[in-house]
Parts: C-alpha cells; sequence; structure tokens
C-alpha cells in the first residue's frame, strides 16, 4: 500500500484556554512544525497569528512563517488562505502567495461555521457564514495553474466533494490534486460527524480519479478515533492541537499527536511517508511502495 502521508494542523484560529500547547508566533509555529516534522509529519496547514493569538492576515506573517519552517525541515506547505470578512479573492490569496508554498488550499463551499454548544444545547453566535461562489473558485483554480501550486481541496460534505468533482470534469485542474475530508465534533455541525459513517459517507463520493490523493482531519474532534479506518482505506491523516485540544490525552503537544498516528500506521502495518515520498504521492501521484522514514 501507498505509504501514509501524515499532516499537521498545528494552530488553525484555535485559542490556548483548552491546549496550551498551540503556537501562535512565526518562532513558535516552526518550532513546533520541525518537531512534528521529526516525528513523521511531512505537510503542514497553518495560519499566521499575531502575538496575542489574533489572525495575521498580512502576508509578511506567512513568508516569515514559512521561511522559518524551511530553515528547520522540508515539509511541503499548505498554508491558509486568509479568509477574513468580506475579504476578496486578491486579498485571500496575498498570504499564500508571499509563502511560495507546494499546495493552495481551497474551500470548496459555503457553510454556517456557527458552533454548537452541546451541553447548553444553543448556537455560541449566531452569524457565521462561510462563503466560496463558483467564481471565487474558479479564480483559485486559475492562480493555481498560473502559479505552478498543486490544489487542496477541502470538503466539509458530500455537497462540497460533488462541487470537487464537477470542477475536476471542466478540466480546472489539469495535473494532481489533494483532496481533505473533514469531519466535525458535535461542536462543528457543518461537517460530517467523525464518525465511521461520517468517514464513509464522504469516501462514497471520491471522485474516480487517478492523481487525487486523499487526506482526513476533524475539527472539533478526535481524528485517532477514525484513524485506523482511514490507514485501511488507503487515505492519509491530518492532525494538530488547532483542531482539537485532546483533553482526553492529556493535553499533548502537535508532535505527540503525529508519534499517535505513526503508532496506528506501525499496528495497521502501513508505512509512514518521508517527505520525498510524500512530494510523490501528493504532487507527483507516483504509485510508490517503498519504506518508510
Amino acid at each position: 500500500m501507498t505509504p501514509l502521508v501524515i499532516g499537521v494542523h498545528p494552530n488553525e484560529n484555535m485559542m490556548r484556554d483548552d491546549n496550551p500547547h498551540v503556537p501562535w508566533s512565526p518562532q513558535e509555529i516552526a518550532e513546533d512544525v520541525a518537531a512534528c516534522a521529526a516525528a513523521g509529519a511531512s505537510v503542514v496547514h497553518y495560519h499566521a497569528r499575531m502575538p496575542d493569538g489574533a489572525p495575521d492576515h498580512r502576508p509578511e506573517g506567512y513568508r516569515e512563517t514559512a521561511r522559518l519552517i524551511r530553515e528547520r525541515c522540508d515539509v511541503l506547505l499548505a498554508p491558509s488562505l486568509a479568509n477574513g470578512p468580506g475579504f476578496s479573492v486578491e486579498q485571500r490569496l496575498a498570504p499564500a502567495l508571499a509563502a511560495k508554498p507546494e499546495f493552495l488550499t481551497m474551500d470548496m463551499g459555503c457553510a454556517i461555521m456557527d458552533l454548537w454548544d452541546p451541553h447548553r444545547q444553543q448556537f455560541s453566535s449566531a452569524d457565521k457564514v462561510f462563503v466560496n461562489s463558483t467564481e471565487t473558485h474558479r479564480a483559485l483554480f486559475a492562480c493555481a495553474r498560473r502559479e505552478g501550486f498543486t490544489p487542496w481541496l477541502a470538503s466539509f460534505n458530500v455537497s462540497w466533494t460533488r462541487t470537487i468533482a464537477a470542477h475536476l470534469a471542466a478540466g480546472e485542474v489539469l495535473g494532481p490534486a489533494v483532496l481533505q475530508f473533514v469531519l466535525g465534533g458535535p461542536e462543528f455541525p457543518a461537517a460530517h460527524p467523525a464518525t465511521s459513517a461520517g468517514l464513509r459517507a464522504h469516501v462514497e463520493f471520491l471522485p474516480e480519479r487517478e492523481n487525487l490523493a486523499w487526506i482526513v482531519s476533524a475539527h472539533r474532534a478526535d481524528v485517532l478515533e477514525t484513524a485506523e479506518e482511514v490507514i485501511r482505506l488507503g487515505g492519509h491523516i491530518a492532525i494538530g492541537v488547532g483542531d482539537f485540544a485532546h483533553a482526553a490525552r492529556g493535553f499533548p503537544t502537535n508532535a505527540e499527536l503525529v508519534e499517535h498516528v505513526v503508532a496506528v500506521a506501525k499496528q495497521v502495518g502501513r508505512e509512514v511517508a518521508t517527505t520525498d515520498q510524500a512530494r510523490q504521492i501528493l504532487l507527483e501521484r507516483s504509485s510508490i511502495h517503498a519504506g518508510g522514514r
């Protein structure tokens, strides 16, 4: 079986209230990612952050973070777009262009992003809507082709995956692409639930395309609960305290979470990809069956 690519989500927009190990500054992110790379990760999806944890949408923040990561390790970069309220496509793209990553991340649909409080049985907000139009998608695909980025396509649910399949059929992607299935915990109803049923619903609609790799993450949920099934099905795993605090696991660091994924892969009998192998699997889609690190 193709070696397992492990991605890391070190911070997203998570604060430190639940897990103190969320990295914010470029230096913190770079050091954290280097530790994850040593543990077995080969791809990173990061958000630039200000010293107080607020989002840093400046190109300079993304450029500096990318520079410091690359000084320390050779992981592949898939930074977030700047998804500020009312941002134009150009504003959303500017940080990624500054980072010069391997992947251009795209959210392939619209969603209500208000979090649900299962204890109080009510939403924590009532106005958070994420809008991504077909026009926006086309502009992002055009940027990926122009700049030579590999599209990293996030899907919360089947409708998003069907949209991805439509863009693929329309010829928007000329080479390889990565499809990220995002599962959601009880607080994040926008995504398929982080269960075997939720995962299977995603995979059922995986587009048939030879150079399309797929990777699974879980927001506000423990992706490790579905990790063995993902690994056996041939998918890849993305994990991090940016998605979930992992209180039941003792509030681990990102590197410790990567070590958990490596342990599951070893138990299943699937090798873990080196960065060079991840480059082949995700960027070239070569058929490789070499050993792990």
